[in-house]
Formats: structure tokens, sequence, C-alpha cells
């Protein structure tokens, strides 16, 4: 049985806009840092997830008249979904400005975490695995709330996280003894 979003029941405008205000106040008292962390982990940027999450969350009150079932993990996709398009936006740049010649600005370096091993196989995952994964292991979010975020089949998100962990261990190259896959 899916849960009616408390905007459902709202009567107007003003009431769903404060709602929505209340919501994202929760969010950000209770969920914003681990989504800040998990955004890092999949950029390797901390300005470039902070900058995804403030977009998200605009997104999310743009939306205030609109229910969003899990907002959490909505933000989640939505904020993941904006650091791939980034991506997208620099690649084209770069292709762009070695077409006509010009040079693409130098990467500035990102501030490294303490397990950088951890790290590059998490960026060594596809796309998706690593965003299943971290959504699942870093924010703790349960396979039935990641299908419903991602609009995909339970099957699916238990499939990919079976690959991201073969994957992790493999990179990490973690023996059968000891790895609890």
């Amino acid at each position: 049985m899916r849960r009616r979003s408390v905007l459902a029941t709202t009567d107007g405008p003003a009431e769903a806009a404060t709602q929505r205000a209340a919501e994202i106040e929760t969010f950000m008292e209770h969920h914003a840092q681990r989504i800040v962390g998990a955004l890092t982990l999949i950029t390797g940027d901390r300005n470039a997830a902070e900058d995804a999450l403030q977009d998200a969350l605009v997104k999310a009150w743009q939306r205030h008249d609109q229910p969003i079932e899990q907002l959490s993990a909505w933000i989640t996709v939505v904020a993941t979904n904006n650091v791939r398009s980034g991506w997208r936006r620099s690649n084209a740049e770069a292709r762009a400005l070695g077409k006509v010649g010009g040079r693409a600005a130098p990467e500035q370096p990102s501030s490294r975490e303490p397990d950088e091993a951890l790290h590059a196989a998490l960026r060594s995952l596809p796309e998706r695995e690593r965003q299943v994964a971290i959504m699942h292991y870093v924010l703790d979010e349960s396979v039935a709330s990641i299908a419903d975020a991602l609009g995909v089949a339970d099957g699916t998100v238990k499939t990919l996280l079976h690959r991201a962990r073969h994957h992790l261990a493999v990179e990490l190259r973690l023996n059968d003894e000891g790895a609890d896959l």
C-alpha cells in the first residue's frame, strides 16, 4: 500500500508551500550531511556535491504544490542526476574547445578523503551501480525505497548491488575468505 503524501491533503498553495518548507527543513536537519557525503563519494568533489544538493532542494521547493512520496530519496536522485548533467556539460565543453583549438581549464584538485582506495574503487563502478551502492550502504536506504526512487523493480536494485559488491571486491582485491559478499 502506497503512503499518501501530506501535501495531497492540503487545501491550497500557501499550505502546500508551508508544508514543503517544513519537509525541507526536516530533511536539512536529518539527512543533508549524509547526502552531501554520498554525493562527494560519487563526484569526488565536495563543492560539486553541495551545489548538486542545493539545486535539488530548489527543484523540490519549486514542486511544493506536487506531492513527493519520499523526499530524501527524491532529492538524492535529483542531486545525482544534476551531477551527471554537470559531467555531460563538462565533457561537451571539452570536446567543443578541442574542436576550436582551445584548451579546457585545468581541473582543480579535489580534497582527498582518508581512504583513497575505497573512493577510487567506488569511482571505478559503473554509474548506476555506484549510485545504488551509495544510496544503500552510505545513505542506508532500503532496496524498496531505492527502487521506488529510481523507478525500477526491487530485483533490479538487488542485481545492481550484487554487481557493485563483486566489482568492489575485485577492485579492492578482497579474497573470498575475508570478504562478506
